[in-house]
């Protein structure tokens, strides 16, 4: 198994660019002021040939009446209790801090093996600066500079070696057999975070009537009726005009990342507001990048017995014609209601994503509708269709080789494509025609 250590200490220490460092690419998002990581950041990682899970937290103050620090230092206790070791990071520049005491106090207290990594020692200058941390009577300190790399490998070597890190093995198994991986996005404040902790039946992520409380896109690996699952939090996304520069607009940035990297989407939206234009705007980008999709209409307790859910079903699907073969969960994340229906659902969607048409079926689809109905280009040129082919999925891919010098109309490409998804099982997932 592999084992963990978590990243902790007080706000804007350099925890957030140490993870990345370790990493080897920029995952956790980084700004120079306290706060920017709230949540607790998991991610898998390799040094030297050994594997492990590095946790990057936000900061903490235990000190502090802050109700965003508190529900911070939530977060970095359960990382406490979850660590095999514990990273604690300070900053060199500005010496040994009273919270910096108080964090080493309780993590001492806990017993749990820690080791007091001196951030931002980038000049020889600063070496003496880390003599002022060993008053804490510890007798092995680590001066590194997160930010250019320098001492983190003496660092990761000493704890992966005192873990017994095991060997990192070649995980490219098939992706489709693999986990699956799960975006959950939607508009700020919609309950985001609220449905993935139901999900998950623990309080991993925070959550606050406060908009944009997740700011990053934070990955949790967990299981479901013997299925795996790669859950992705993300932070909200407003219309472009409302995104505000530095850290909400990365924020977005990693939610489209976030959604690259999923094969299904649930795109949580507010059933007390029905679907909004930037919900159908982020239901259009889902689809344009190729993911499954899932509509979730999370808070139908404040909805249900105004409206029979058929009703609402049907009223969403007249709002927005593009969204017609994407399954509809109504639920509450808050009450748990009908949230037992959505992974099932989220099973259907990644296996219709992986699904391939074999070449029979496309050759008998052919004999009885393209040339039953075959196209017709406008003017004089001529267009037909030869044959057809299925080349990929995630999403899936059916090539349409054609003869003549006309073009194969956009209504002619709509139409197959309805015919298909009556013959075959593609629902909440986008079915790419594409002419050659």
């Amino acid at each position: 198994m592999k084992p963990t250590m978590a990243l902790i200490g007080r706000p804007n220490v350099g925890k957030s660019t140490l993870f990345n460092r370790i990493l080897g690419r920029r995952q956790a998002i980084v700004e120079d002021f306290p706060g920017v990581t709230r949540d607790r950041h998991y991610a898998e990682s390799e040094h030297a040939g050994r594997a492990f899970v590095v946790v990057d937290t936000g900061g903490f103050d235990p000190e502090s009446d802050d109700a965003m620090l508190a529900l911070m230092a939530e977060q970095v206790e359960v990382a406490l209790a979850e660590a095999d070791a514990l990273i604690l990071v300070m900053d060199g520049r500005e010496g040994l801090t009273g919270t910096d005491r108080a964090i080493f106090e309780q993590v001492r207290r806990s017993g749990r093996r820690c080791y007091l990594t001196i951030n931002k020692i980038d000049v020889p200058s600063s070496e003496p600066l880390v003599a002022d941390f060993y008053s804490l009577g510890v007798e092995e300190l680590f001066p590194i500079t997160a930010e250019r790399g320098s001492g983190v490998a003496e660092l990761l070597e000493r704890v992966l070696e005192d873990l017994d890190a095991p060997p990192a093995l070649d995980e490219s198994a098939d992706e489709e057999k693999g986990p699956c991986r799960l975006a959950i996005v939607g508009r700020p404040n919609v309950g985001k975070s609220t449905f993935s902790n139901t999900l998950l039946g623990s309080e991993r992520y925070l959550t606050s009537d406060v908009p944009g409380t997740t700011r990053d896109s934070i990955d949790t690996a967990f299981s479901a009726e013997g299925r795996e699952y790669v859950l992705v939090d993300t932070a909200g996304v407003r219309r472009r005009k409302r995104v505000e520069v530095g850290i909400e607009r990365m924020s977005v940035a990693r939610t489209l990342q976030a959604i690259d990297r999923s094969h299904v989407v649930a795109l949580v939206i507010d059933a007390s507001e029905g679907l909004t234009d930037q919900d159908k705007k982020l239901g259009a980008l889902v689809l344009d990048r190729g993911r499954g999709l899932v509509l979730v209409a999370n808070k139908w307790d404040l909805v249900a017995g105004k409206e029979t859910g058929e009703a609402f079903v049907k009223r969403l699907r007249d709002e927005a014609p593009f969204l017609s073969f994407v399954p509809h969960v109504l639920l509450s994340a808050k009450t748990g209601r009908s949230c037992h229906r959505f992974l099932p659902i989220v099973d259907r969607v990644h296996a219709n994503l992986f699904r391939r048409i074999s070449t029979s079926e496309l050759n008998r689809f052919y004999e009885e509708v393209v040339k039953t109905h075959p196209p017709h280009a406008s003017g004089t040129r001529s267009v037909r269709i030869k044959y057809l082919v299925q080349v990929d999925v995630n999403p899936p891919v059916v090539l349409l080789y054609r003869g003549g010098t006309g073009l194969l109309p956009t209504s002619y490409l709509r139409f197959l494509t309805r015919e298909i998804r009556s013959r075959w099982d593609y629902e909440g997932v986008p079915l790419v025609l594409a002419p050659k």
